[in-house]
Order: structure tokens, then C-alpha cells, then sequence
């Protein structure tokens, strides 16, 4: 069973400046400085190529007649949820890094502003990782969560009207029997 997360400060000790400073200044260079700009996109980049790879290696995308009940309703979660946002995040950096050196060669008078600016947008397409893949977690979030709650919902509003109607409908049988 999957349990629910809740977020939350650690209970920690009091802080002596000895045993915590350093520790704290080095936490902080290594995530806020190298871990989030620049190992976190290429693993995100690196885990969708991987699941892009398995999903060629099995072929577990296509359209099968006769796998399932809803055969087209199967391809198309498979394709929207699970394989595009990953082709997204994959080819974001190898389409992208072409269309800015195109563009930059293209309209470019090769000063430092011009090379600068060069510079932030990749730096901007590789954070870009990042980006995607909080929108795919939102939209599992959304799909997982607040439509299936809503769905449930939806369900048990009919359920109980149906209920609401078969007694009203049991009530009027009661009511013309007695006259």
C-alpha cells in the first residue's frame, strides 16, 4: 500500500557553530551552486533517455487490437503520459541547442553581449530539464489525485440521487396504496 507523504521540518538538535557551520556552508554550496544548475537536469535528461530506450526496446507503445478491452484508450495513456513528456525532455536539449547555435550563427555579430547571451540560454535549455518534469509530476499529480477524487465524487453524487429516486419512487407506491 502507498503511503502519504507529508512535508514537514526534521526535528533536529540545537545548533553549535563548531559541528553544524561547515557542514551548513558546504550543504549549501554543493545543492544551491552545483547539484540543482547542473548534475539534477542531466539526470532528469539521462532518466528520460533511459525509459525512452526501454520503451524502444520493448516496444511497449503500439496499438494491439486484441490486448485489451480499450485498446485505444491503452495506446493513448501509454503515448501522453508515459513516452511524450520524456521525449519532450529529451529532445528539448538536442533540438534546442541546434536552434540557438543556428540562430546565433545566424543573426549574430559575435560580440561579448552576443555571446553572453548565448551562454544564458543554454544555460536556460538545460535547466529546462528541470521544468518539464515538474509539469509531468503536476500533471500525475492532477490525474492521480484531483481527478480521480473528482470522478469518486461524481460517482457517488449519481449513486445517491439514484437512491434518492428509488425511494421517492418506493414513497409514491406507499401513497396510492392507501387511497
Amino acid at each position: 500500500m502507498e503511503q502519504e507523504t507529508t512535508i514537514r521540518d526534521a526535528q533536529t538538535e540545537d545548533f553549535s557553530f563548531g559541528s553544524h557551520g561547515l557542514k551548513a556552508l558546504m550543504a549549501a554550496g554543493y545543492y544551491l551552486l552545483l547539484y540543482i544548475p547542473f548534475i539534477l537536469p542531466y539526470i532528469i535528461w539521462g532518466k528520460a533517455a533511459t525509459r525512452l530506450s526501454l520503451f524502444w526496446d520493448s516496444k511497449s507503445i503500439a496499438y494491439k487490437e486484441n490486448d485489451k478491452t480499450s485498446p485505444l484508450h491503452s495506446f493513448i495513456v501509454m503515448y501522453c503520459i508515459y513516452f511524450l513528456f520524456d521525449a519532450v525532455i529529451f529532445l528539448s536539449w538536442i533540438l534546442g541547442f541546434l536552434f540557438l547555435t543556428y540562430t546565433f550563427i545566424d543573426a549574430s555579430n559575435f560580440s561579448s553581449d552576443d555571446i553572453m547571451g548565448y551562454f544564458a540560454a543554454l544555460f536556460a535549455l538545460y535547466v529546462s530539464a528541470i521544468l518539464i518534469k515538474a509539469a509531468k509530476e503536476a500533471f500525475y499529480f492532477i490525474l492521480n489525485h484531483i481527478l480521480v477524487t473528482l470522478w469518486k465524487w461524481i460517482l457517488n453524487v449519481v449513486s445517491a440521487i439514484g437512491r434518492c429516486c428509488i425511494h421517492v419512487w418506493s414513497l409514491n407506491f406507499v401513497y396510492r396504496k392507501k387511497d
